[in-house]
């Protein structure tokens, strides 16, 4: 608190002043900020570590609830709550929970607080010495616990592979739970009927077959892919756009190994692909869903391209009428929400098709300036930011 006081004096001090300089007053309140969010940090830290030690020696069911409730709360209030549980050895007395526990609510809670605080490559270095992917895979594989137990336990796995968290190039213990993780996410997919789950372990997924090379064996041994549309067609027009976005993920992961697309072909994944590419956004929706639903278009533009490397996929997708929709998608800005990246992938998905099928079928939609002379001109005739480049 003796920071805080000295920096609350020193800006009241020039405060006084008549005309104090602007930049000897921003960093006063620098250093007034700086200091306030260490004071704060230190009283949560202190809150923390009680809570730790309750959960690594809870005196009861009750109380071991109230301290993963307390902790779940001081997620939602503190953004860097899993640095400060990294500090008190958080992250492996949670782990401890979700072992030794036999309480299902318990383990459930303790599962929900590891899937807020590792967000960090940080806590997920602490999740890994705590042989937190071997735990998660162990309670995912368990067809005996409940689908609320597994769905948490899911989400964790989602968090600690997904690709938005920086320096997370890999997971220690991921590559030899592989097998047992595709097989069980796979299963769930096919079992449950909750959409949260199903989101949740398509989202799984997809993450695990961009961090993991090795994944996508698995995920052919599994037919996961297959196994994934099958469960978004049966949502029919209630499937969000968020799941068809993780399904378009992962078929362009896996699509990026030319051994992996004979398999994606036979399991339709193009007619998947070109229903994805007519989602439009509405400016009904909020926006988390246009953002989705242009992440759908550029994910599923990419699959087909890698896909079309196939002569006879390249053809499938002319004879489905694919090619007027990339067309389209193209030279209509507002059918791509104004997505320079959408158009790249569209561009260079009919570039592979003409490549296997020749010009003719973009030629007679009057759209042969988008496969000649470069895929650069293209992309700047069509571009939303054409003055960008003058």
């Amino acid at each position: 608190c003796g920071e805080l006081l000295t920096a609350s004096e020193g800006l009241r001090a020039l405060a006084s002043v008549a005309e104090p300089q602007q930049p000897a007053l921003a960093e006063s309140v620098s250093r007034l900020g700086i200091a306030f969010t260490a004071v704060v940090d230190d009283l949560l830290a202190r809150q923390i570590k009680l809570l730790v030690g309750v959960l690594e020696e809870p005196s009861s069911s009750l109380a071991l609830l109230s301290a993963l409730s307390a902790l779940s709360g001081l997620g939602l209030e503190a953004p860097h709550l899993g640095e400060l549980m990294s500090r008190c050895s958080g992250i492996r007395a949670l782990l401890s929970v979700c072992i030794d526990s036999r309480s299902t609510s318990i383990r459930t809670a303790a599962l929900r607080v590891l899937a807020t605080v590792c967000c960090s490559s940080l806590t997920i270095r602490q999740f890994e010495q705590g042989g937190g992917v071997e735990i998660i895979s162990d309670i995912v594989a368990d067809e005996r616990r409940p689908e609320t137990e597994v769905t948490e336990a899911v989400s964790v796995m989602a968090q600690v592979t997904a690709p938005w968290v920086e320096d997370n190039h890999s997971v220690q213990g991921l590559t030899e739970q592989l097998t047992v993780l595709v097989s069980a996410l796979t299963r769930l997919v096919n079992n449950t009927t909750s959409s949260p789950t199903l989101l949740l372990t398509a989202a799984a997924l997809c993450h695990l077959s961009l961090l993991e090379p090795q994944c996508v064996w698995r995920l052919l041994e599994c037919t996961t892919a297959g196994t994934l549309l099958l469960a978004v067609r049966r949502q029919g027009p209630q499937a969000s756009v968020f799941l068809m976005e993780q399904a378009a993920g992962l078929i362009a992961n896996m699509a990026a190994v030319p051994e992996a697309r004979p398999h994606l072909a036979e399991h339709r994944a193009m007619v998947a692909l070109l229903c994805f590419l007519q989602v439009r956004h509405s400016p009904l929706q909020r926006a988390a869903e246009i953002a989705a639903a242009e992440r759908l278009q550029h994910k599923s533009a990419i699959a087909l391209s890698r896909l079309c490397s196939d002569p006879n996929v390249a053809a499938q997708v002319v004879e489905l009428q694919g090619v007027n929709r990339l067309v389209r998608l193209c030279k209509e800005e507002r059918e791509r929400n104004n997505s320079d990246g959408v158009l790249v992938a569209c561009l260079a998905a009919l570039r592979k098709i003409v490549a296997n099928c020749g010009s003719k079928v973009v030629e007679e939609l009057n759209a042969r300036e988008l496969i000649e002379p470069r895929l650069l001109d293209s992309f700047l005739l069509y571009s939303s930011r054409q003055e960008s480049y003058v």
